[in-house]
């Protein structure tokens, strides 16, 4: 299968690839580096031994790196690169590798590759309210949340304009002017009655002599949320997330597409 290749527009007076007209365009200016040209070059081949070595120079390296970083993961991620290899079709087994490989905490990792699945989903409000990636980024893992609690003119209003740390803080506080239309409560009652399990008065699940308790509330926990799914009328599905913000990014999305159809 033929590779796609375009001309850049990026000044190494290479060729670039559709992962540069996905992918890459959002990224700003980066300074010209071997270091980061190593890591362009290597995505254009799309071969995922040659992305993660040129990868190892860069990953303990801040600003402009981590967000090549970032959108390396998410192009890994996005266009399964992983597939065909050892790792089979296992994103999170992938990850594994490559912290160690790169010798990184994981939580470093999926903070990169959040933020700029942040900065693409909404690169086009950001750029209108003047919002500049650089010293900036840490912001954006709780722009959905801010958009969740607060009127989307004062999000972008804020995130330009306020520190980290404000944001942050504002992000999570609801705004009691803001509201939110309630809807009805689908929720079940959930039970741990010794070895079995109740959801609504009926016995689901009985556990075997000498479940942990704490194993027990997980399962409750997981079961308790998947029959109030269904009690809404929705259908669940069940998705590997790294954090609290991979979760709210992905409610966000689901809000959005809703709204679409």
């Amino acid at each position: 299968m033929a590779r796609e290749v375009i001309r850049n527009d990026y000044g190494d007076g290479g060729q670039s690839d559709i992962f540069d007209r996905k992918y890459i365009k959002y990224l700003p200016s980066l300074p010209q580096d071997r270091l980061i040209n190593g890591v362009l070059d290597a995505l254009r081949s799309h071969d995922l031994p040659t992305i993660e070595k040129s990868l190892i120079p860069i990953a303990n390296i801040s600003n402009n790196s981590m967000y090549l970083l970032g959108i390396v993961c998410l192009i890994i991620e996005r266009e399964r690169l992983y597939e065909g290899t050892e790792f089979g079709v296992s994103y999170l087994r992938y990850t594994e590798h490559l912290v160690e490989k790169l010798n990184i905490p994981i939580a470093t990792l999926s903070e990169a590759k959040v933020l700029m699945e942040v900065f693409i989903e909404y690169h086009r409000p950001l750029m209108r309210a003047g919002f500049t990636i650089e010293r900036n980024a840490s912001k954006l893992r709780y722009l959905p949340e801010a958009l969740e609690n607060h009127r989307e003119e004062d999000v972008y209003d804020k995130i330009v304009n306020s520190n980290y740390r404000d944001f942050r803080d504002w992000a999570q506080r609801r705004n009691i002017t803001h509201k939110i239309s309630p809807g009805p409560d689908p929720r079940v009652a959930a039970v741990i009655k010794g070895n079995k399990l109740f959801i609504d008065g009926k016995n689901i699940l009985n556990f075997p002599s000498g479940t942990k308790s704490k194993v027990k509330e997980m399962v409750k926990d997981d079961l308790c949320k998947t029959f109030s799914i269904r009690e809404g009328g929705g259908e669940p599905y069940i998705t590997d997330t790294y954090d609290k913000g991979e979760q709210i990014a992905i409610e966000n999305f689901k809000k959005k597409y809703r709204a679409k159809k």
